[in-house]
């Protein structure tokens, strides 16, 4: 087991000859303490240039650097994963490269989770990814099977650990770092000073929450991805490496506290991504408007970081930080000879990504990446146009787009609708996902005036741009998508539905959510719809869902969505639900931001004054004053 003590003249390692020959180090006595400091970050999603002052490459690069410089011989340099994902910066090639190819060169880092947005682009373009990362990618949960991401990973197995600063471009379920010098010697490499141990995890939802490339699959739930864990956390420590982290990419920091009350142990410390959560303590300095994430709610004695025990009454130690380029985290730790950690040092916070950082660690914008952003804006001007003007903020944050609707996710759904029936196809009802809603347009301060939306705001708040579809269905596969929809109601999920203007969804979060199998069948229908209405053209309203119960369930519906959640993305139109019929948009088809452009042009936007956020719509009024 993990953490047993040494005493004065005996060896830790039991097979010290077997493991000489594979050139590992092993440490006979360890010392008093170690300092071990962790700079992280994760979800930076390829959002490269700066917004209102804020982020940007330049900044993130200067700042990690100069954090790592603070302690450069005991500095861990780490990121979560989904470093970047479908957007505006994702098509363009500089020097012969994708442009986030080149801002990888501009990361101090060590090693990164493999995320779930990394494969939304396929296996070619992830692999040229790779080749061009002066770090490696890790992962124990996802496997490829053949092509050239096959040939990347290495499955390390019972073998011995890879070095990260060996392993550059390469796919790893563990790898281990040297705090201090990494020497190169005739028998290996030979640590001076302690080495980390790293373990990486990828979601277990990964079928749902990305375009996956057809060579690679997940592990099917999260008992399975502890299991996973466990085994490499052991390898390690059968290696005498007793300081461990793991990488986390399970779509939130509750899931990474999930995996510790699920029994895993050797683990010291947990970098959570995938779901932006903004872990900091009541006087940490943030940017302006952001709050602590709700999980800060009740943390006790912090919450940057959090802390747990393991079964073995170990400290577990969670961290998180918002994504897209935006923050920083600094977590300094002391751990006592058995690696367990002692205590957490008083200066560990989240950093933001803005001048007032730079100006307080006396650094400045990194010139190289700087470079990289003034290129990214000359390709990006034609994308300047403006196509509209609003009178409202358009609210695309995180945390409101997958937790309730926003005027944004109705206005989106509305343009769903409009593409549809301006075609000439039916479409009762607009539908979709507020994950794939990724920033807000326009400024929060508009001051009565008009403001307008350039093509490259529609770019970066829809980046994957979804084709749209009509989905002919049943009221009775409806409910139970909208029941996907609203699982985990509250943690930030990006399966939060936002229906069109003339839709209205009532919901109960203390009802119990739908469950799925492990094949995705539906193992137990949800009850957390409790009202579904909507206004037909001619302006009758139908009622699919009263009082929890559906009114007709095998009635037909037309729902004009986006083609991802159509395929099942997110949970949405369970295929053992019933009986659907899928029919893209336009002969190209149609994609979601010209969809909305579309709208915002068409007499219907009228500079957005019916948009209000939180949204009120015609039906609800209604409805409440016929309660009246």
């Amino acid at each position: 087991m993990r953490g047993r003590p040494s005493t004065a003249g005996q060896v830790r390692c039991g097979a010290l000859i077997a493991l000489l020959l594979v050139g590992l180090a092993c440490r006979c006595e360890a010392p008093e303490s170690r300092t071990l400091f962790v700079v992280h970050a994760g979800d930076m999603e390829g959002e490269l240039l700066p917004r209102e002052g804020e982020g940007g490459i330049a900044r993130f690069s200067a700042l990690v650097r100069a954090l790592r410089d603070l302690d450069p011989e005991r500095t861990l340099v780490v990121a979560a994963g989904d470093t970047f994902m479908p957007g505006p910066a994702l098509g363009v090639r500089l020097e012969g490269l994708p442009a986030v190819a080149l801002a990888h060169r501009d990361l101090a880092i060590d090693a990164s989770a493999l995320g779930n947005h990394e494969f939304d682009v396929g296996e070619s373009f992830l692999d040229e990814i790779l080749a061009a990362s002066p770090f490696p990618f890790l992962s124990a949960t996802v496997f490829f099977e053949g092509g050239p991401l096959g040939e990347r990973q290495v499955r390390v197995g019972a073998g011995p650990t890879p070095w990260a600063e060996e392993s550059s471009g390469m796919v790893l379920s563990r790898a281990r770092r040297c705090m201090g010098r990494l020497e190169k010697t005739r028998d290996g490499h030979v640590c001076r000073g302690f080495a980390v141990g790293l373990v990486g995890a990828t979601t277990d939802r990964l079928e749902t929450v990305a375009s996956v490339v057809p060579r690679a699959r997940s592990l099917p739930d999260l008992d399975a991805v502890v299991r996973a864990i466990q085994q490499e956390v052991d390898r390690l420590d059968a290696e005498g490496i007793d300081i461990v982290v793991l990488l986390s990419h399970l779509q939130g920091a509750h899931r990474d506290l999930e995996l510790v009350e699920r029994g895993l142990r050797g683990v010291d410390v947990i970098v959570s991504g995938g779901g932006d959560d903004r872990l900091a303590d009541p006087g940490h300095r943030l940017l302006t408007r952001d709050e602590p994430s709700p999980l800060c709610a009740g943390a006790a004695p912090t919450c940057y970081p959090l802390r747990r025990r393991a079964a073995d009454g170990a400290p577990v130690l969670v961290v998180a930080t918002d994504g897209q380029y935006r923050y920083v985290g600094r977590l300094g730790l002391e751990f006592d000879r058995r690696g367990r950690v002692r205590r957490v040092l008083p200066d560990s916070a989240p950093w933001p990504v803005d001048d007032r950082s730079l100006e307080t660690l006396g650094a400045a914008p990194d010139a190289r990446a700087r470079a990289l952003e003034e290129e990214l804006k000359k390709t990006f001007e034609p994308a300047r146009e403006v196509v509209a003007h609003t009178r409202r903020w358009l609210n695309g944050e995180r945390e409101d787009a997958r937790n309730r609707e926003t005027n944004l996710g109705v206005l989106t759904a509305d343009s769903l609708v409009h593409a549809a029936r301006s075609r000439g196809l039916a479409a009762d009802i607009g539908l979709r996902n507020g994950g794939s809603i990724r920033t807000s347009i326009g400024p929060r301060e508009l001051g009565g005036m008009a403001a307008p939306i350039h093509r490259y705001d529609v770019d970066t708040s829809l980046r994957f741009d979804d084709a749209v579809v009509v989905v002919q269905t049943t009221h009775r596969v409806l409910k139970e998508t909208l029941e996907a929809g609203l699982r985990g109601v509250g943690t930030g999920r990006g399966g939060f539905p936002h229906l069109d203007s003339n839709a209205v969804l009532v919901f109960d979060p203390s009802h119990p959510e739908q469950v799925r199998g492990a094949d995705g069948s539906i193992a137990r229908p949800g009850e957390r719809v409790r009202e579904l209405r909507y206004r037909r053209g001619d302006g009758s309203v139908v009622t699919v869902v009263s009082d929890g119960r559906l009114v007709e369930p095998d009635a037909s519906i037309a729902v004009a969505t986006l083609d991802y959640v159509a395929r099942g993305g997110d949970g949405y139109f369970p295929r053992d639900a019933g009986e659907m019929e899928i029919a893209f948009v336009g002969e190209e088809p149609l994609r979601e931001r010209a969809a909305l452009i579309e709208y915002l042009r068409s007499e219907a936007w009228q500079e957005g004054l019916s948009y209000e956020d939180p949204p009120r719509k015609a039906l609800a009024v209604v409805a409440e004053e016929g309660r009246q």
